[in-house]
Protein backbone atom coordinates (compact mmCIF):
# COMPACT_ATOMS: atom_id res chain seq x y z
CA UNK A 1 0.00 0.00 0.00
CA UNK A 2 1.55 3.07 -0.67
CA UNK A 3 1.75 6.17 1.73
CA UNK A 4 -0.09 8.52 2.46
CA UNK A 5 2.68 10.88 2.61
CA UNK A 6 3.82 10.08 -1.27
CA UNK A 7 3.03 12.26 -4.09
CA UNK A 8 2.31 15.93 -2.81
CA UNK A 9 4.50 15.87 0.19
CA UNK A 10 7.83 14.74 -1.69
CA UNK A 11 6.95 17.06 -4.88
CA UNK A 12 7.36 20.03 -1.94
CA UNK A 13 10.50 18.60 -0.63
CA UNK A 14 12.00 18.54 -4.09
CA UNK A 15 10.54 22.22 -4.81
CA UNK A 16 11.79 23.13 -1.34
CA UNK A 17 15.38 21.98 -1.93
CA UNK A 18 15.82 21.85 -5.80
CA UNK A 19 18.30 24.91 -5.62
CA UNK A 20 20.57 23.27 -2.59
CA UNK A 21 21.10 20.02 -4.72
CA UNK A 22 23.64 19.86 -7.20
CA UNK A 23 23.52 18.87 -10.73
CA UNK A 24 24.46 15.31 -10.74
CA UNK A 25 23.99 11.84 -13.02
CA UNK A 26 22.97 8.39 -11.73
CA UNK A 27 24.75 6.12 -14.40
CA UNK A 28 23.15 2.72 -15.14
CA UNK A 29 24.42 -0.36 -17.24
CA UNK A 30 21.53 -1.87 -19.02
CA UNK A 31 21.75 -5.21 -20.92
CA UNK A 32 20.55 -4.75 -24.50
CA UNK A 33 17.38 -6.59 -25.56
CA UNK A 34 18.66 -8.70 -28.73
CA UNK A 35 16.23 -11.06 -30.73
CA UNK A 36 19.20 -13.53 -30.48
CA UNK A 37 19.88 -13.02 -26.78
CA UNK A 38 22.53 -15.99 -25.67
CA UNK A 39 22.62 -16.59 -21.95
CA UNK A 40 25.70 -18.06 -22.08
CA UNK A 41 26.99 -14.98 -24.40
CA UNK A 42 24.95 -11.34 -23.10
CA UNK A 43 25.76 -8.61 -25.02
CA UNK A 44 27.49 -5.87 -23.14
CA UNK A 45 26.17 -3.71 -21.01
CA UNK A 46 25.30 -0.19 -22.59
CA UNK A 47 25.51 2.41 -19.33
CA UNK A 48 22.56 5.00 -19.64
CA UNK A 49 22.55 8.16 -18.18
CA UNK A 50 19.82 9.78 -15.85
CA UNK A 51 19.83 13.61 -14.97
CA UNK A 52 19.43 14.47 -11.04
CA UNK A 53 19.98 16.56 -7.80
CA UNK A 54 21.95 15.27 -5.60
CA UNK A 55 24.47 16.21 -2.72
CA UNK A 56 27.19 13.89 -0.68
CA UNK A 57 27.48 13.78 3.40
CA UNK A 58 30.41 12.49 4.99
CA UNK A 59 28.98 9.67 7.78
CA UNK A 60 29.40 10.72 11.32
CA UNK A 61 33.25 9.36 12.79
CA UNK A 62 30.98 7.06 15.25
CA UNK A 63 30.55 4.88 12.22
CA UNK A 64 33.26 4.41 11.27
CA UNK A 65 34.88 3.41 14.05
CA UNK A 66 32.44 1.01 14.75
CA UNK A 67 32.97 -0.63 11.56
CA UNK A 68 29.91 0.40 10.18
CA UNK A 69 31.50 2.13 7.12
CA UNK A 70 34.19 2.43 5.60
CA UNK A 71 36.76 5.31 5.10
CA UNK A 72 35.73 5.37 1.19
CA UNK A 73 31.82 5.30 1.86
CA UNK A 74 29.76 8.76 1.73
CA UNK A 75 26.01 9.13 2.00
CA UNK A 76 24.60 10.34 -1.04
CA UNK A 77 21.20 12.16 -1.01
CA UNK A 78 19.29 12.51 -4.23
CA UNK A 79 15.57 14.22 -4.76
CA UNK A 80 13.04 12.08 -5.80
CA UNK A 81 11.65 14.10 -7.87
CA UNK A 82 14.79 15.09 -9.72
CA UNK A 83 14.67 11.73 -10.79
CA UNK A 84 13.24 9.10 -13.55
CA UNK A 85 13.90 6.24 -11.83
CA UNK A 86 14.68 4.48 -8.27
CA UNK A 87 18.42 4.10 -7.71
CA UNK A 88 19.65 0.56 -7.23
CA UNK A 89 23.01 -1.18 -5.68
CA UNK A 90 25.68 -0.73 -8.40
CA UNK A 91 24.40 2.24 -10.10
CA UNK A 92 26.60 5.46 -9.93
CA UNK A 93 26.20 8.54 -9.03
CA UNK A 94 28.27 11.09 -10.20
CA UNK A 95 28.66 14.63 -8.61
CA UNK A 96 31.39 17.49 -9.30
CA UNK A 97 33.51 15.17 -10.92
CA UNK A 98 33.35 12.12 -8.30
CA UNK A 99 31.63 8.91 -8.75
CA UNK A 100 29.78 6.95 -6.25
CA UNK A 101 29.05 3.31 -6.79
CA UNK A 102 25.68 2.47 -5.10
CA UNK A 103 25.68 -0.08 -2.71
CA UNK A 104 22.67 0.29 -0.75
CA UNK A 105 19.28 2.82 -1.01
CA UNK A 106 16.98 4.02 1.47
CA UNK A 107 14.41 6.27 1.31
CA UNK A 108 12.04 8.46 3.74
CA UNK A 109 8.05 7.60 4.15
CA UNK A 110 7.11 10.40 1.35
CA UNK A 111 9.73 9.24 -0.84
CA UNK A 112 10.82 12.29 -1.45
CA UNK A 113 14.57 11.71 -0.83
CA UNK A 114 16.78 8.65 -2.13
CA UNK A 115 19.51 7.78 0.42
CA UNK A 116 21.97 6.12 -1.06
CA UNK A 117 25.03 4.64 0.46
CA UNK A 118 27.73 5.57 -1.85
CA UNK A 119 31.35 4.13 -2.19
CA UNK A 120 34.04 5.88 -4.14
Amino acid sequence: MASPLEGSLARQVGSAFQSLFMAATLTRDVIPDSPSYDPFDPPSPIPVEYPCRAIVEAYADKFRLEGLVAANERKVLILATSLSVRPQPQDRVTIRGITFTINDVKTDPAEAVFECKGAM
